[in-house]
Parts: structure tokens; C-alpha cells; sequence
């Protein structure tokens, strides 16, 4: 018969009270969650940790035994306390004015920042700390996650950012119903490579927001997906500024094993602009996600994804928050652009504690005539590492990056960026 997580916490409670009622008595063995909520399928792992705080079908846990979970004295709850310190140390060889993380777009194709030279930094904010709760209820498995990070002042524009604390993620999901604030179900965070740099490649969708998801179970291995999320009208205008008057629908299907996964996402847009005077306008935005991992016999896999529409830059890592999800035109009106890009990373084990991984990945938009002459236009991104886990919570790190910019007056300019990072995790 299949066992609930009540009912085993419950067996678990009563062993170690017969046991030792010590303080000193030994930790509680990780424990089995019900078949029902179990999968064949493991996102590939990374330094980064971007797969743990997913949503998942039945609330299933990455790991079923739930490895560094405790019971919380008194009660049938769950709980994990995890997260890790990263140290960043980043040398630019050429102008960049994201110092934090590598963001293709902020090198610099005109005007006196190209003459900035090179640039080095020190920073801790990839940091992060998470919480994450989990029990039995009578509607299903139960799940509450939070997570901070130290981004909450990034260097940009080359001005230098503190440390300052970020909420990552915070949400609540019963069953297969989750509401909160985490990724959008437009973006594939299992597709993600396992690169230092805490940007990755500027094609991939990447964005959290406000929002609430329903998933249901089609087969044991395929779920459907329809989020309902914030809306943020990222536009140019020539006065006032964006305005929403409907929320972003994402909807997605996905396809998982034990060999990887395949993800198929969509999302609907209603953009808007208002001039402060009266006058205002709105334009449809629309977007595809085609995303997945593949993993080969010998622990190496293979992540890619490839994006496009119009009216979708602010899900784009790159871009978002450079006001091009739309523009307004000599007429007033507000016009969609259209954003295509994509994205491959392999990660190879040279041993069980040493690996790299190489990614390439390029973006692009069809600009309009009216844009500003320095508004994006298109780049690429280049990463390869080694990655040493001498033990289970220490990853030490190098890592060579290369990025092209090209703006819409034809000017172009890259950079090369080395990094070296030491990390160390709470449980792993």
C-alpha cells in the first residue's frame, strides 16, 4: 500500500522517541515520500540550483528521500533550511557596464564608455537562502518556498551596486495549484547550463514574477500547465510610460523521463501606453518557448532552448528592462517588435569531481526605423568552464566568457570576461 507522508513522519517520530530524547540523539533518516508523487524524472543539476524551486506535478520533490528535511517538533510538518555562499572574482578586458553578471547588451558600441578600458570586481550576491516546507494535507501534498539572494543592488550602467537583500522566490502551491512569486511558466529552468556567471546565455527566458499556476497530471510522464502572471508593459515611448490593462497568460506543455525532459511554452501579451495627457494605445504580444535537456549514459547532457515573438523582450534575459517589448511610432501608435534567439551548453565529467561546460547562443530583434540609433539589434554569447567538487559542498571554479553587442546604428563592440568563483553549499 502506498504510505502518506503523515503516516511516515509519524513511524519516523515514534522510532527516534524510542530512540534517545537527547539533544545529542542522531539525525533523522531521510525519508521516502508516497509513490504517487514520485518521478522518473531529475533535472540536470547545477552550481546554480535553479531547479529546486519549480513547481512540480503532485508537488513531487527533486530528491524522494528528502535529504536535509527535519520534522518540526509538534506538528506533521517539514522542514529545509539550504542555500549556499558564492564568491565572484571578475577581470573585463574591454568595457562592460554590467560588473555582477555578463549581460551582452550593456557592452558598450558608442560614446565615451568604450573607453573605459578594463575592469575588476569582487562580490558575494549570488549568495542565497532558501527555505522550504512541505507536509501531507487532506487535498494533497502541501509546499511553501521562499528564497533571497544579495542582489537587490546590481552594478549597472557602470555603477557599482551593493549588497542588498532580493526576494528570489516566494510562494505557496496545495496539490497542483500554486500562487506567489516565482518563475514564469514561459521560461524552462531545467534547460538552464550549469555556468558560474549568474546571467547565462542572453537568449534564454528568464524572469520571476508575481503570479499563480495550475498543472494537471496527463500521463505520468506529460502536464499541462496555465499560468496567470504579472503584467509589465517594458516599452519606449516618447512620454508617459507603459500601462497594463490584462494580466500575461503563459500555458505550456511539457514532455519528461528519466532521460530528460521537453517543454513547449507560450504566452499571451496585452501591451499598453499611456502619454500622460490622454492619449494612449496597446499592441498584442505573443511568444514561443521551445526548450529541453537530454542526458547520456555517461552522466554528460546536453541543454538547449530557442525563443521567439513579438512584444516578449521583457521574459528574455538580455533585454528585459530596456523598453523593448514594443515602441511608439511618428503616429502615436504602439508597435510589437519582434525577439528570436536560442541557445545550446553541453556539460562534460572529466571525473566524478571535475566538469565543464560550454554554451553559445545568440539573440536578435527586428528593429523599427524610428528606434533610437543605439537600441539593440543583436548579440552572441560564448562561456566554457571547469568546475572542481572536491567534496559535496564546494565547488571552486573557472570560467572565460566572450559576448558581442551590435546596435541599430551598426556599431559593435564585445568583450572577453574571466571569472574565478569559490562556492560553498549548506546541503548538499
Amino acid at each position: 500500500m502506498r504510505r502518506s507522508l503523515v503516516a511516515i513522519l509519524a513511524a519516523t517520530c515514534c522510532s527516534a522517541q524510542a530512540q534517545s530524547t537527547s539533544a545529542t540523539s542522531a539525525p533523522v533518516a531521510a525519508r521516502p515520500l508516497p509513490t504517487s508523487a514520485a518521478t522518473p524524472y531529475t533535472p540536470p543539476p547545477t552550481s546554480k540550483d535553479s531547479e529546486s524551486p519549480s513547481q512540480r506535478v503532485d508537488n513531487a520533490p527533486i530528491d524522494p528521500t528528502l535529504k536535509g528535511f527535519v520534522t518540526i517538533p509538534g506538528t506533521e510538518t517539514l522542514i529545509k533550511v539550504a542555500g549556499y555562499v558564492k564568491a565572484d572574482f571578475i577581470y573585463d578586458t574591454k568595457p562592460i557596464g554590467s560588473y555582477d553578471y555578463f549581460v551582452t547588451s550593456e557592452i558598450p558600441t558608442s560614446g565615451p564608455d568604450t573607453k573605459r578600458g578594463t575592469q575588476f570586481t569582487v562580490h558575494a550576491k549570488q549568495t542565497r537562502i532558501n527555505v522550504d516546507v512541505r507536509r501531507d494535507t487532506e487535498r494533497g501534498p502541501a509546499r511553501v518556498y521562499f528564497e533571497a539572494d544579495g542582489f537587490g543592488d546590481p552594478s549597472f550602467g557602470f555603477q557599482p551596486g551593493s549588497h542588498r537583500l532580493h526576494l528570489r522566490h516566494a510562494f505557496a502551491a496545495v496539490n497542483n495549484f500554486g500562487a506567489g512569486y516565482s518563475f514564469s511558466a514561459f521560461m524552462d529552468n531545467d534547460a538552464l547550463p550549469d555556468t558560474l556567471d549568474f546571467e547565462g546565455p542572453g537568449a534564454a527566458p528568464f524572469l520571476t514574477l508575481a503570479g499563480a499556476r495550475y498543472i494537471w497530471k496527463l500521463t505520468p510522464s506529460t502536464n499541462l500547465a496555465l499560468s496567470v502572471e504579472a503584467p509589465s508593459s517594458d516599452v519606449t515611448t516618447p512620454s508617459g510610460s507603459g500601462k497594463s490593462n490584462f494580466p500575461d497568460v503563459a500555458l505550456r506543455g511539457r514532455f519528461e523521463n528519466d532521460r530528460g525532459h521537453v517543454q513547449l511554452s507560450a504566452v499571451y501579451r496585452y501591451l499598453g501606453w499611456y502619454d500622460g495627457t490622454g492619449l494612449t494605445d496597446h499592441a498584442n504580444g505573443y511568444g514561443l518557448n521551445l526548450a529541453g535537456s537530454y542526458k547520456f549514459a555517461s552522466s554528460d547532457y546536453l541543454v538547449a532552448g530557442a525563443v521567439g515573438g513579438k512584444g516578449i523582450a521583457r521574459y528574455v534575459s538580455d533585454i528585459t528592462g530596456l523598453g523593448l517589448d514594443a515602441v511608439v511610432d511618428a503616429n502615436g501608435n504602439l508597435q510589437a517588435l519582434k525577439t528570436y534567439g536560442g541557445y545550446a551548453g553541453y556539460t562534460h565529467h572529466w571525473s566524478e569531481t571535475l566538469r565543464s561546460t560550454a554554451v553559445a547562443g545568440h539573440l536578435g530583434m527586428s528593429n523599427e526605423p524610428y528606434q533610437a540609433p543605439t537600441s539593440f539589434t543583436s548579440s552572441q554569447y560564448y562561456s566554457a568552464n571547469v568546475i572542481w567538487n572536491p567534496w559535496a559542498s564546494v565547488n571552486v571554479g573557472m570560467e572565460v566568457l566572450h559576448g558581442r553587442n551590435k546596435t541599430l546604428d551598426g556599431n559593435r563592440a564585445n568583450d572577453t570576461r574571466i571569472q574565478a568563483s569559490f562556492q560553498y553549499d549548506f546541503t548538499r
